[in-house]
C-alpha cells in the first residue's frame, strides 16, 4: 500500500494533518502510527520515519501549533501598542485566532503530553516559551517579579489557555473569548500595579 509520491516535507504535513482529524474526530487514544499510515494511504515504515513512535508524533503536533503562535505573536506584537491595555488586546487576538484555526485537537494533545516525562518536559518547554513572550510583550508598562509576578503569570496563562481551548471547541464564541481574557487579565494586571504604588 503506497500512496503518491510527496516530498519528505509535504509528506510529513499530511501526515500530520491526517493525525489531527483523527484526534479531532476519534480522540487521541485511536491515534497509533500504524493507524495513521492507514488512513494516510501509506506503509507504517513511512509513518514510522518520519515520526519514530507516538510520543514523537504528539510532540510534532504540538510543536506545530506552538511555532505557529510564536510567530503570529510575534508578528502581531510588531504593531507596537502604546499601551498595556492595547498589547493584551493584541496579544489575546494573537492567541485566539492560533488556537481557532489549529483546531479542537490541540487541547487534547495538551492533555496528552502531560501523559509522561518525556512529553511533560517538552510541553513545559514550550509553555516557558510562550511565557517569555508574554512577559517581554508587556514589560514595557509592567514588570512581573518575585513569586507574586510568577503567580500572576501563572494565573494569566491558565486562564489564556482554558478560555482559548474552550473556543477552538465553539463552548464559547470568539468575541466572547476576546472579552473575557482581556477583561480578566487587565483587572489582573492593574490590581498588581495599584498594589505595587500603595
Amino acid at each position: 500500500m503506497t500512496g503518491k509520491r510527496l516530498s519528505k516535507d509535504d509528506r510529513r504535513q499530511q501526515l500530520l494533518h491526517v493525525a489531527r482529524s483523527i484526534i479531532r474526530e476519534q480522540g487521541v487514544e485511536a491515534l497509533t502510527l500504524g493507524y495513521l499510515a492507514e488512513q494516510a494511504g501509506i506503509s507504517k515504515p513511512i509513518a514510522y520515519r518520519h515520526f519514530k513512535d507516538k510520543e514523537g508524533l504528539l510532540i510534532a503536533i504540538y510543536k506545530e501549533f506552538s511555532d505557529k503562535q510564536k510567530q503570529d505573536l510575534s508578528s502581531a506584537l510588531v504593531q507596537h501598542a502604546n499601551s498595556l491595555d492595547q498589547t493584551i488586546h493584541i496579544f489575546c487576538s494573537a492567541c485566539l485566532k492560533c488556537h481557532i484555526a489549529m483546531g479542537p485537537e490541540v487541547g487534547l494533545v495538551v492533555a496528552a503530553l502531560s501523559g509522561t516525562d518525556i512529553l511533560q518536559t517538552y510541553l513545559l518547554q514550550c509553555q516557558k516559551e510562550f511565557i517569555d513572550i508574554f512577559k517581554d510583550s508587556i514589560h514595557p508598562f509592567i514588570r512581573l517579579e518575585g513569586q507574586d509576578g510568577e503567580a500572576i503569570i501563572i494565573a494569566i496563562t491558565g486562564l489564556m489557555e482554558t478560555v482559548c481551548v474552550a473556543a477552538s471547541n465553539n463552548v464559547i464564541g470568539a468575541a466572547a473569548a476576546q472579552k473575557v481574557m482581556e477583561n480578566s487579565i487587565l483587572l489582573i494586571l492593574h490590581d498588581f500595579l495599584n498594589k505595587a504604588d500603595v
